[in-house]
Order: C-alpha cells, then sequence, then structure tokens
C-alpha cells in the first residue's frame, strides 16, 4: 500500500507550521497557510520529476538519507521555529535542498510565483520553501527507514502519489516557474514507476537480431567444409607436450590500513556547523576502527574574538554535529560525551577555532 504523502504531512507537520511560521515570518496565518497548501504538493512534484530517472532517483536519495536530514524534527517543530541556532541551522539546510532538488535558476522563480499565489512577501515565500523542505524530507527519510527502502524503491513511492497530487489545486503560476504549463503536464511528465523507466531503456540498448543475408546461405557449404578440414588436421597432426605450468607465487597478505591517529580533528567553515565532506570522512574512519563499547569524547574549540556567548555556542553547536553523526554511524550515544568548549589562546592557525577533536574518553 502507498502511502499518501500529501496527507501524512497536511494532518500533522504543515498545521504545526502555520503558526510558528507565521510569527516567525511576520505574516499573517491565513497567507502563510494557503502558501503552505500549495507549496507542498508543489514540492513532491518536483522530488517526483527528480526520482523519475536511474540518476535523479540516486541524487535524490543521498539528498533524502543525508546526516543533516533528521526525521526527529517532525516532533519539535515550534521549537526549531523558535528562532536562534536550530532555525538558522533549518534555512541553511532547506536552502542547501532547494538548490538539490530545483537548482538556484528556479527557485528564486518559485518564491516569487509563491508570493504572488499567497501574497506574502518574496523574502517570506522564499524563506518559507527552506523551512518547509527539511520537514518534508525528515518525514520522507523516516518511511525510508522503516520500510528499508533503496534509491528504486523511494523513486517509486514517489511516483506512486501521482493519483493522489493529480487531486491538487495547485496554481499554474508556481509549475510554470518550474518549466511547466500547469501541474497537469507536470504530473503527466512523470511514469508510473522507474521500472517503467528502465525496461525501455535497456529493450533500446540491444538492438534485434538482423535476419540472415540469403547471400551467405550460398557459402554455407563451403564454411563447412573448410571447418571440416580444420578439424580433422587438428585431429591428426602431432601434438607438443603441454608445458608444465608454474608453480603459482605464494599470495601476500594484505598490507593493514593505516591506523587513524586520536585526537581525529573535523574542521568546519566559519560561522557554519554543517559538517562538509571532508568532516564526514574523518568521521566514518573514527568509527571503523574504533570499539563500539570504547568511551569517546568530542571538543570543540574557539576563540575569545567577537562575541564570546556566541562563540561558545557556535562550538557546542559544532560538537553535537559531531557526536550526532557518530551515532548514526553506530556508536552508542551513551558512548560519545560532549566536552565543555575550549578556548584558543596565542598564535594559531584560524580553522584551529573552527574545529572538533574526537578523541578517548578518560
Amino acid at each position: 500500500m502507498v502511502s499518501n504523502i500529501l496527507e501524512l504531512f497536511s494532518g500533522g507537520p504543515s498545521q504545526s507550521m502555520v503558526g510558528a511560521v507565521s510569527k516567525m515570518l511576520g505574516e499573517s496565518e491565513g497567507g502563510v497557510q494557503s502558501a503552505v497548501t500549495s507549496l507542498i504538493p508543489t514540492l513532491l512534484g518536483g522530488m517526483m520529476q527528480k526520482s523519475s530517472t536511474p540518476q535523479g532517483a540516486g541524487d535524490l536519495f543521498k539528498l533524502v538519507t543525508g546526516a543533516n536530514i533528521d526525521p526527529g524534527m517532525l516532533s519539535n517543530i515550534a521549537g526549531i521555529l523558535g528562532g536562534g541556532a536550530p532555525t538558522d541551522k533549518l534555512l541553511s539546510t532547506g536552502a542547501s535542498l532547494v538548490s538539490g532538488l530545483f537548482g538556484g535558476d528556479k527557485a528564486s522563480g518559485l518564491a516569487s510565483a509563491l508570493s504572488s499565489v499567497a501574497g506574502i512577501k518574496a523574502g517570506s515565500a522564499s524563506s518559507l520553501i527552506s523551512i518547509a523542505l527539511p520537514f518534508l524530507f525528515g518525514m520522507i527519510k523516516k518511511l525510508v527507514s522503516e520500510r528499508g527502502l533503496d534509491a528504486t524503491g523511494l523513486a517509486n513511492l514517489l511516483l506512486g502519489q501521482k493519483a493522489t497530487l493529480a487531486k491538487a489545486n495547485v496554481d499554474p503560476r508556481l509549475t510554470s516557474a518550474l518549466g511547466f504549463s500547469s501541474f497537469s503536464n507536470m504530473l503527466d511528465r512523470v511514469p508510473a514507476s522507474l521500472a517503467a523507466v528502465a525496461a525501455p531503456a535497456i529493450a533500446k540498448a540491444v538492438p534485434a537480431a538482423a535476419p540472415a543475408s540469403s547471400g551467405l546461405m550460398k557459402w554455407l557449404p563451403w564454411l563447412a567444409a573448410l571447418i571440416g578440414a580444420y578439424l580433422l588436421w587438428q585431429a591428426f597432426s602431432p601434438k607438443a607436450p603441454a608445458p608444465v605450468p608454474a608453480a603459482p607465487p605464494a599470495a601476500s597478505a594484505p598490507a593493514p590500513a593505516a591506523a587513524l591517529a586520536l585526537p581525529a580533528s573535523v574542521y568546519f567553515e566559519l560561522d557554519k556547523f554543517d559538517i562538509g565532506a571532508e568532516g564526514s570522512k574523518t568521521i566514518a574512519a573514527v568509527v571503523a576502527q574504533v570499539s563500539k563499547d570504547g568511551k569517546y569524547a568530542v571538543t570543540g574549540y574557539t576563540d575569545k574574538t567577537g562575541d564570546p556567548a556566541r562563540n561558545e555556542e557556535l562550538a557546542k553547536n559544532r560538537a553535537k554535529a559531531v557526536k550526532d553523526a557518530m551515532v548514526a554511524a553506530g556508536v552508542p550515544e551513551a558512548n560519545v560525551t560532549m566536552q565543555p568548549p575550549e578556548y584558543l589562546t596565542g598564535s594559531y592557525e584560524d580553522r584551529a577555532a573552527r574545529r572538533v577533536d574526537i578523541n578517548k574518553a578518560n
């Protein structure tokens, strides 16, 4: 049975978002409600479009299952939208998802169209898109986890929403911003399942066998005679003794992988606490070699330039991001402790104050 994602979202997260977003953006609840009602089916339609090819399905699966998507955020919508670091992180994650789903050129057009449709400010519309996507992705990631879906399974889950979304009354200004004349035109472009895309591609790649040439039939007796003569020659000609095979060289044991020395450092960009590609590799290398029953500590570093309270909060958020990534990779949460932020003084590289160290706990 295919879950009705639009109904699931509208019955829970959507209702919780409206009041909090209205207060956060300074827009009327009616305007925000109108925007959300039009936006969610449009976002699902965009996800269906992206998942309608094997390459797009794989890219979308990486976005949905990324470490920055937390299904648990659905239970704390008001808290996350209350301002401060959680809200900033949500908006940053959402902006990245919008770019990955639609591309920067279409994202701005979608925000402008949503502003016109719902009667809210363009900046509010852009923020609302960045707010809604992480929550929508969180719900879908929960479904992926519960059902053990891979990229193809996720694509078929989304493509199975086609009949439900066909009933949504989506303003054509929104779909026009995404390059379609209407929502029905947008849905008509997607197949019923990813298998419907893969099968014709495979059939096209394997050409039908060409019929035998009549000219070839004339030469078949002569070819048969030549082959027969060759086989007779092979049967009665003297054979050279078969060479004695040399003993295979002894297999050498593979060299052990170099261990990653602790403490291992995860570096962050200025004023950010999202883990980048290099940081993810470092964490994966640490988790691959650590004992799952061992105790480990994560420590965020900062300096005393600027606002000390803000610096300390940023260091804590970075340490928490590293801890969450280790737990997601299989280390028990109780085995990873967060140490108080450390302040750097004297001379040091700039990035040293933007790092989190992973070390064994005493």
